[in-house]
């Protein structure tokens, strides 16, 4: 047997996407079963596959209850649609990591990763495919990785330290020190020969001292 047959599939992917946007205009139920399928007009047997799926992608835990994330993604307006995204991405990890961009991937390119990883004979992987496809739709997959262009407050505050530091750089190469005036620093290297003479070394300081402070006093 395969790796992985936990590929969800209905029938009737048009009759999904239907079902989930219902969702999003109803109150959050206390659970989601077959009974309630019917309860809401869906009362095709073809509508059972729902459950799983929903499952999968972490809209309901295991006894069919709706989680925090069929809450705040499902019914979350615009911005839950990054956290659906992220659970359809969990549900279908072996997937994304394959294709990391699988919610716009061929349909033939997942019908032959969704064959190879499972039992699923051609027909039920197409109806697999177009299942996936259908729960995708409803997704912000852009969003899960932050949107291209949007900068927060940390990361401009992140930028601008990254320029005072690009500019402070700037300054040290060129020898400015930012407020127009140039620092010129000069290294003067003077050797004298070894002696145990102690007023020797003392004449040379004393000299040294003496040209040095002509230079600081502009040559006067």
């Amino acid at each position: 047997m395969a790796a992985d047959s936990s590929f969800p599939y209905t029938p009737t992917p048009g009759k999904l996407e239907e079902f989930l946007e219902k969702l999003q205009g109803l109150g959050v139920p206390t659970r989601i079963d077959q009974q309630y399928l019917g309860a809401v007009g869906f009362t095709s047997s073809n509508s059972r596959p729902f459950i799983p799926l929903m499952k999968k992608i972490g809209l309901l835990d295991g006894s069919g209850k709706p989680t925090e994330l069929y809450a705040k993604g499902l019914r979350g307006g615009e911005s839950g649609r990054a956290l659906l995204a992220a659970g359809i991405r969990a549900g279908y990890d072996n997937v994304f990591q394959t294709y990391s961009d699988a919610y716009r991937r061929p349909d033939a390119e997942l019908a032959a990763f969704f064959k190879s990883h499972s039992d699923l004979d051609d027909r039920k992987v197409g109806l697999a495919v177009k299942t996936f496809k259908t729960v995708c739709k409803f997704g912000n997959f852009n969003s899960v990785a932050g949107a291209a262009g949007n900068v927060d407050e940390g990361d401009e505050d992140d930028t601008n330290e990254q320029a005072e530091v690009t500019k402070s750089r700037r300054q040290r190469q060129h020898g400015s020190n930012g407020s127009g005036s140039v620092v010129i620093n000069v290294n003067i290297a003077l050797s004298v020969d070894a002696t145990s003479d102690a007023a020797v070394y003392d004449a040379f300081f004393a000299a040294m001292a003496k040209h040095l402070k002509g230079l600081t006093d502009g040559g006067a």
